[in-house]
């Protein structure tokens, strides 16, 4: 058993297909097909099943080993990585997930872009997902790094910036007046919401668990522009984080929650013994990054 064997199966099982997986790894079709085939030969057991059209899937025994190689791997990056820092190098590649419905894309920006420039030789292959994908897959090794709400169960997460929940209401709405706004008051309101299970986790959060009384549900949607279109145009009203917001609300009125729902965003790693060294890097620039932007007036953030 050998890494390009390892590299070759989590490749098959990430993309389904042995010519995106040889394009992954940077490998040929038939290495990777001679690769996986070496691997079952000699563990025993088929691990991936093919498909006339090249399609594979995992068998029981392959999603039993899985974690396992996936785990290998990751061990592997790290010992490469802490060796070249050791010669004073840093690089290597750095798999980051983001959640898409709570981490502000120019958040995001902000923090990619003074890594790359403070370390150009680290390559970060980014994951976008939902809240309860990200913290599956730092849990499975998929990937490195990935922000979580904090507490966050089976990682250790560090704080890297406090958001808060808001309520959006179009300009008409009955409490448009009104800048702060308890749950009570929207208990018969409709929500317009991301199809995504982190909405409701942020519905908890805020104080507005849907129940038998409580809010409804009354459209759902994939992207946020049509949610605040939809919210313009008064068909509900919804949930976001205030980083989330648009730089111009037109139509539409921001209120605050009473009490304030706090939402602490970190970065979380499986833990921080084994994490690889362009893990800790990045934890550690997003922290610099937001120093730096406590440091600044009052309106100049990025």
């Amino acid at each position: 058993m050998n890494l390009s064997q390892l590299q070759s199966f989590v490749a098959l099982t990430d993309t389904g297909s042995f010519t995106e997986a040889a394009y992954r790894i940077n490998l040929t079709q038939s290495a990777v097909s001679h690769a996986l085939a070496a691997l079952e030969s000699e563990l025993g057991v088929t691990l991936l099943e093919r498909t006339r059209k090249g399609v594979v899937a995992l068998t029981h025994a392959g999603e039993t080993i899985m974690p396992h190689a996936r785990a290998l791997l990751a061990s592997a990056a790290s010992i490469e990585q802490e060796a070249r820092a050791a010669r004073g190098e840093a690089c290597g590649k750095l798999r980051l997930g983001s959640i898409e419905s709570i981490v502000a894309p120019d958040l995001l920006a902000s923090l990619l872009t003074g890594f790359q420039a403070a370390y150009p030789a680290i390559e970060v292959v980014l994951f976008e997902g939902a809240m309860h994908e990200v913290g599956e897959w730092i849990a499975q090794n998929i990937i490195d790094v990935g922000f979580v709400v904090l507490p966050a169960k089976e990682v250790e997460g560090t704080l890297i910036i406090a958001d808060e929940l808001c309520v959006l209401i179009a300009a008409g709405h009955r409490l448009h007046a009104k800048n702060v706004v308890t749950p009570a008051e929207l208990r018969e309101e409709g929500f317009v919401l991301d199809k995504t299970p982190c909405t409701l986790s942020l519905l908890k959060r805020a104080g507005l668990a849907l129940e038998r009384n409580g809010p409804r549900v009354r459209y759902q949607a994939s992207d946020s522009a049509t949610i605040l279109a939809m919210v313009r145009e008064g068909l509900g009203i919804t949930l976001m984080p205030r980083m989330m917001l648009p730089h111009t609300l037109e139509g539409i009125v921001a209120l605050t929650l009473d009490p304030p729902s706090q939402l602490p965003i970190g970065l979380a790693v499986k833990s921080q013994k084994t994490a690889s060294r362009a893990a800790k890097l990045f934890i550690q620039a997003a922290l610099t990054w937001t120093r730096g932007q406590a440091s600044l007036p009052a309106g100049a953030g990025a």
